[in-house]
């Protein structure tokens, strides 16, 4: 998959594993696994909250997924990643 540009370069490894641990976290799961596939990542984890507690749940994001949880998690934090 191609990584979100960020300031005219790729979004580093680092920066998007923090942004999926975040995400990961906001949709309180655990037992997570992320799988890098050619347009996506996807995301199972088993849920703990909400109407799908206790089952396994997938996410699929794309790299304007990405892009914007970047932006996302920045804004909240004043600065970058």
């Amino acid at each position: 998959m191609n990584r979100p540009l960020i300031n005219n370069r790729q979004m580093t490894y680092s920066e998007l594993l923090r942004i999926l641990g975040s995400y990961l976290d906001s949709h309180h799961m655990v037992e997570a696994r992320i799988m890098e596939a050619a347009d996506t990542f996807i995301l199972q984890g088993l849920a703990t909250r909400g109407e799908h507690t206790g089952e396994r749940v997938t996410y699929q994001l794309t790299e304007d997924d990405l892009f914007d949880l970047y932006l996302d998690a920045t804004a909240k934090r004043g600065k970058r990643l």
